[in-house]
């Protein structure tokens, strides 16, 4: 069973998805089109990963398979549904809001070659936190 099937299923089985998303997202990843396994090639083992770092300690820590993310791009806002709430207002409190990414657009430019580095890379003095980092980054 692939890496991604595994992780999909290992979500629904902590509970972060239901097993309804988990059946499409597993479809989605069984009727990918047969023209860019080339590409998905290029995506073994990287991730898009999201980081939140304050006061020393990480906040907030999402790391999506790229692969995965290709076979869900054309549900976009549903693979956004993987973020944690508490990621989501994190995340708009300092500014970032990841449903205006087009993921489709990234992943082909990752595919592509023309993204391989950090997309975000943010450091904030919060009053109340201190030191606050905010990485979105492709590896």
């Amino acid at each position: 069973m692939s890496e991604e099937k595994l992780k999909i299923l290992q979500m629904i089985q902590d509970g972060k998805i239901s097993a309804t998303e988990g059946m499409e997202l597993l479809k989605a990843l069984d009727e990918a089109e047969p023209g860019e396994t080339s590409g998905l090639a290029n995506l073994n083992g990287r991730f898009f990963r999201v980081r939140i770092s304050a006061e020393g300690n990480t906040k907030v820590n999402v790391n999506v398979p790229l692969k995965l993310l290709k076979a869900v791009s054309k549900f976009a806002n549903f693979g956004m549904g993987f973020i944690p709430p508490e990621a989501k207002e994190e995340l708009n409190r300092k500014g970032i809001d990841l449903s205006q990414i087009d993921v489709e657009e990234l992943v082909r430019m990752i595919e592509e070659g023309l993204i391989d580095c950090k997309l975000v890379d943010i450091d904030v003095n919060d009053p109340e936190k201190g030191p606050v980092k905010v990485e979105v980054y492709v590896d």
